[in-house]
């Protein structure tokens, strides 16, 4: 990868990041990632679920050469955002000077990472990892009440693993676990349905999570939070590694 990549102290989260983001749209929507000197392409094709058709992820902290590779690739009627990976949570300065590329600034993210063990936080719901299209309909029944499901496409591969929670006979979350990066595990998902919130369903989750993580070899862990995540992460030692902001090209 290129100079920009290279240059980060916790370089291994991003790549973790990238490779795992990368696996998951390859086995849901058969999406493609390939490099392109200054620029890493993931293409998903049209789905609809996904906000962007075309990802780039910059490899050169050159804005000039990244915004011409992106307009050599970039069709007509290509829906598309560009990753940018920086080490410091500030971002006047990349905002600059993508800004001076007609680019328009969309948010800013850390990625947190932490080393396995962590911290043994469980509560009182039961986790099992979902691995037939039986449990799967059957769990989706009531995620579908607040429009989560499992993707039945992940069933079957070994590098996606999906843990469901429940409690008092009645699904309570998900999380699934990807481990395509050797060596670290990637959350994807970590979610609470709104009637089991604030009862340590969340937190049971991720022990577990972080059990199946280490039983399967890895000895860290990285993932992106949300804002309502982002306490429960911190509570077992998660901390900002790196940062990624994201961009959208106006032509």
């Amino acid at each position: 990868m290129g100079s920009s990549l290279a240059a980060l102290e916790n370089r291994w989260v991003v790549d973790a990041m990238i490779t795992s983001l990368n696996h998951v749209h390859e086995v849901r929507h058969n999406a493609r990632y390939e490099e392109l000197g200054p620029i890493g392409v993931s293409d998903r094709g049209k789905v609809s679920s996904e906000p962007a058709q075309i990802e780039f992820t910059a490899l050169d902290d050159d804005p000039a050469k990244v915004v011409k590779a992106i307009r050599k690739y970039k069709t007509k009627d290509g829906n598309c955002v560009l990753t940018v990976f920086h080490e410091m949570l500030a971002t006047r300065d990349i905002k600059t000077r993508y800004a001076r590329h007609n680019l328009e600034f969309l948010h800013t993210q850390p990625i947190l990472g932490v080393e396995l063990p962590a911290p043994n936080l469980r509560g009182e719901a039961v986790v099992r990892i979902i691995k037939s299209r039986e449990q799967a309909d059957s769990t989706n029944r009531q995620l579908s009440v607040e429009n989560e499901s499992i993707p039945l496409e992940t069933l079957m591969d070994m590098h996606i693993h999906n843990l469901v929670a429940e409690k008092d006979d009645h699904v309570a979350g998900w999380a699934q676990l990807v481990t395509a990066f050797s060596g670290v595990g990637f959350i994807h998902q970590l979610f609470t349905l709104s009637g089991f919130r604030n009862q340590r369903v969340g937190s049971t989750l991720l022990t577990h999570v972080h059990e199946e993580a280490e039983r399967l070899g890895m000895i860290r862990m990285a993932l992106v939070p949300s804002d309502t995540a982002f306490r429960v992460f911190r509570r077992f030692g998660y901390s900002p590694l790196a940062y990624f902001t994201v961009f959208r090209p106006n032509d």
